[in-house]
């Protein structure tokens, strides 16, 4: 016998306040359905916000939340199983969860000017079975909110750069900054930035060949005989770091100084008008060991401001540092095994949304855990992050 005699419509019960979950179209078919599909999302949601980080912790959650979940949704059969969590989850496409994000961030955020955007991939490291390569995931970064704006899905690292045109193709990226490594430093991207009135600042490795090889040797000469600090068109900044019983001095050199390309190669790179070269000397400082210097180079369509170069360089590993490290040490990503088709991007989706929502509390409450354990207690505090209250 169907779940659903009753032919009773399970496709929306989207709770006030989801409405940009709406985008989301319910994969489910026929009438074996028992629970409301916007009823499911919010569970999720709500369990990833309070600290579960996957389906058995999130039926766990929603089993001890009853009370409290019946303020919002009506949950009329019962909190789904974590297999029936799971099972929906990879009926999901995650382009529509993706489009999702991207929704929600429109009513949590107000838009972002004259910012940074990094993009960069990230492997959910857990999510591999034998039949499936883990799961890849490249987004865009906010990196003064702190705010995932865009993400996109490939089977592997070496389809980032198709993910990276279709990124680059769904943000309005008027007057921003674009930060991108090695692997997506391409012609056709610095073309497509400044036709959107942007700029790019792209690192620069031996990817790039010819043009790789000649910035070396570009710099290697003028760092020996040239007086930096007095020449027209050369920029220098210094400045220093100390973390973790290290100390580093970091030395950015720009130039806008570019006549010695070939007018070919050059005229490949859209509105190119800087090359810079950032080395890091690090010092151990209970032994005075240093460390063997490390040599970056960048190319962009920025002045050759040291200074103000050497911040847009630093604002581009916040993606890392504040995006994907979070992730893995507070949200277990690459420790969540979560592999069957779908799921595991999804609920990839839902952290990042959930690491949103957290990002924009700029309360009292500092701390990323601390956060989701107030969120799990407080229910007052979780009511307003998912701004129901």
């Amino acid at each position: 016998m169907p779940r659903n005699p009753d032919k009773i419509d399970y496709s929306n019960g989207f709770p006030d306040g989801f409405e940009a979950f709406q985008i989301i179209e319910d994969p489910r078919i026929g009438n074996h359905r028992k629970h409301h599909f916007g009823e499911v999302l919010f569970m999720a949601v709500t369990a990833t916000l309070c600290g579960m980080d996957n389906f058995a912790e999130i039926e766990d959650f929603c089993e001890n939340q009853t009370t409290w979940l019946q303020k919002w949704i009506t949950i009329p059969n019962g909190v789904p199983t974590a297999q029936t969590f799971s099972n929906i989850f990879n009926l999901i496409e995650p382009k529509q969860f993706n489009l999702c994000l991207q929704a929600h961030l429109k009513t949590i955020s107000a838009p972002l000017h004259d910012g940074i955007i990094a993009l960069d991939g990230k492997t959910l490291r857990g999510s591999h079975t034998l039949k499936q390569k883990p799961v890849h995931v490249v987004s865009a970064w906010d990196t003064k909110q702190q705010l995932t704006l865009c993400q996109d899905h490939v089977p592997d690292k070496e389809n980032e750069i198709a993910a990276i045109d279709r990124i680059l193709g769904q943000l309005d990226l008027t007057g921003h900054t674009i930060t991108i490594d090695a692997m997506g430093t391409q012609r056709a991207f610095a073309q497509k930035i400044i036709h959107k009135k942007a700029d790019y600042l792209f690192a620069l490795k031996g990817n790039q060949g010819k043009l790789h090889k000649e910035t070396i040797d570009h710099f290697h000469f003028a760092l020996r005989h040239l007086k930096l600090a007095s020449a027209k068109g050369w920029s220098i900044h210094q400045d220093f770091q100390s973390k973790h019983g290290r100390q580093t001095l970091c030395s950015v050199v720009a130039t806008d100084k570019l006549d010695w390309m070939d007018g070919e190669i050059r005229s490949q790179w859209a509105n190119l008008r800087s090359l810079i070269v950032v080395e890091n000397q690090t010092t151990e400082v209970s032994t005075g060991r240093k460390r063997r210097a490390e040599k970056r180079y960048y190319l962009s369509s920025l002045p050759a401001d040291a200074q103000h170069l050497r911040e847009t360089i630093r604002a581009h590993w916040g993606i890392e540092n504040n995006c994907h490290w979070k992730l893995d040490v507070y949200f277990r990503e690459d420790a969540n095994q979560t592999g069957a088709g779908n799921s595991s991007k999804n609920l990839g989706t839902i952290r990042r949304i959930v690491l949103n929502l957290l990002n924009m509390d700029t309360g009292t409450v500092k701390s990323l855990p601390k956060k989701r354990f107030q969120a799990l207690m407080n229910q007052s505090y979780r009511e307003r992050i998912l701004s129901l209250a």
